[in-house]
């Protein structure tokens, strides 16, 4: 029955963050959050968010950079995905997928990066 994760102060991920299938959530906010990557020889991405039914807000304010790939898929009511200081997406490895996937979010009305 998670309605809302929020990260005030995490910074740093050496590795990768996956949220996916998690039906309550509203609302996924990092705010301090700044680089994502490095995970060693995984092969998938460095942010994964995916199949989260009701999540109408995906914040990342002050994320700069991802040594990976970010994918954003079938969120059916995401309507604001913000990512404001985002500077780099790449390297990540032998991952051959897009960069930045943002794809069968129906309801996306608002993509800031």
């Amino acid at each position: 029955n998670l309605a809302s994760l929020t990260m005030p102060n995490l910074v740093n991920v050496d590795g990768v963050i996956n949220v996916d299938y998690n039906d309550n959530l509203v609302d996924l906010t990092m705010t301090s959050l700044n680089y994502v990557g490095g995970g060693g020889i995984y092969t998938g991405p460095a942010i994964e968010v995916y199949g989260n039914n009701n999540l109408a807000s995906l914040t990342m304010p002050n994320l700069v950079n991802v040594d990976g790939v970010i994918n954003v898929d079938y969120n059916d009511n995401l309507v604001d995905l913000t990512m404001t200081s985002l500077n780099y997406v790449g390297g990540g490895g032998i991952y051959t997928g897009p960069a930045i996937e943002v794809y069968g979010n129906n309801n996306l009305a608002s993509l800031t990066m």
